[in-house]
């Protein structure tokens, strides 16, 4: 039992009076605490406001002069600069090397499948190719002679072919490329590659890509085909890029669902396991694609994909993105020679 007092105590606490002076105490406190977490608040943000304005300033200049100092140091860099090999392309950023420096350079690249802006600002013609013979058939045929007086144009105008990766790399982070860049491509995987384009290739050492559709290989009804010998040869190359030109070459826009998915992923597939290597860019056949083409090419884990004539024939950085890089057909060389241009300068150095 507790003493008198103490039960005095707890009455006297337990009172109406005290209660409503208990509960207007702790209102009370509650108000004066929120009045001065609203005033500390004000005064810390308006101590923001004032200094933010400063701050920005200051970043900006330091980028301005990091940019200024990089362009001084990259002012011809656009005739060495080349992607590092052996990473993935479909990262935020891409790696670069040069001749003259051992350390890579990093640039961020845009969001797969859209262009860079300072990339549109160059114009490098994608030339497509076909079949390679000493006598011509039809007119998309050229002689290996006719073939040499393409590359001997291409020498004596100083203009320099890059590899597929290159332009890829340029179209994503607007990265520089030489004064006056080209991108060879051959389409159907014919005999004569291998036994005429190849060898040209080699000699000039120029890089092209070889689209394959892999129903052709080792195929001889007609006309002849590469094989998967010749073809793994050209691979290991690293002039060389394979490209999937689908399974048995149809109008991808005319097939149903179920077909152009056998046919973008299948030969895909077929080559990878073939060519033990990834293959990252498809060449629609006949340069014919539309959104669901487009969709599933996507899809299917390719990079981008080459086209032709569509809606025009124009240069690659024209092209709407990157699942619709536009070509010339190679009796346009001679007209498109006068307007290459790669635009050899960093980003950052173009504004």
């Amino acid at each position: 039992m507790l003493p008198k007092n103490q039960k005095k105590l707890r009455v006297i606490a337990m009172s109406p009076a005290n209660r409503w002076l208990i509960a207007f105490l702790s209102v009370a406190c509650i108000l004066i605490f929120s009045l001065h977490q609203a005033m500390a608040t004000k005064f810390q943000n308006y101590d923001l406001n004032k200094s933010l304005p400063s701050l920005i300033s200051q970043k900006q200049a330091n980028n301005q002069a990091n940019n200024q100092q990089t362009c001084r140091k990259y002012k011809y860099i656009g005739s060495e600069l080349e992607p590092v090999s052996n990473q993935v392309l479909s990262n935020s950023q891409i790696l670069f090397k040069t001749k003259s420096d051992n350390k890579a350079l990093s640039l961020p690249a845009e969001p797969l499948p859209r262009i860079h802006q300072a990339a549109v600002l160059a114009k490098v013609p994608i030339m497509m190719y076909h079949d390679i013979l000493l006598k011509k058939a039809v007119i998309y045929d050229l002689t290996p002679q006719e073939l040499k007086k393409h590359f001997e144009l291409i020498k004596s105008n100083q203009i320099t072919p890059i590899s597929i990766n290159r332009l890829f790399a340029h179209l994503r982070t607007g990265s520089p490329l030489p004064k006056k860049p080209i991108v060879l491509t051959f389409d159907d995987g014919y005999g004569g590659h291998y036994e005429y384009a190849y060898p040209l290739l080699k000699k000039y050492g120029y890089p092209a890509v070889f689209a394959i559709h892999t129903s052709s290989v080792g195929i001889n009804a007609g006309r002849t085909h590469l094989t998967w010998q010749q073809l793994q040869i050209m691979a290991n190359d690293p002039l060389i890029t394979i490209s999937s030109h689908s399974k048995t070459h149809p109008a991808l826009t005319k097939i149903s669902d179920k077909q152009l998915y056998q046919e973008v992923v299948e030969s895909k597939r077929t080559l990878e396991t073939k060519l033990a290597r990834s293959i990252i860019y498809f060449t629609y056949p006949y340069g014919n694609y539309d959104e669901r083409v487009k969709k599933v090419v996507n899809k299917a884990g390719y990079l981008a994909a080459i086209a032709y004539g569509t809606p025009s024939e124009m240069f690659a950085n024209q092209s709407k993105d990157l699942f619709a890089i536009a070509r010339f057909e190679k009796s346009r060389l001679e007209k498109v020679i006068p307007q290459t241009w790669g635009n050899p300068t960093l980003p950052q150095c173009n504004y």
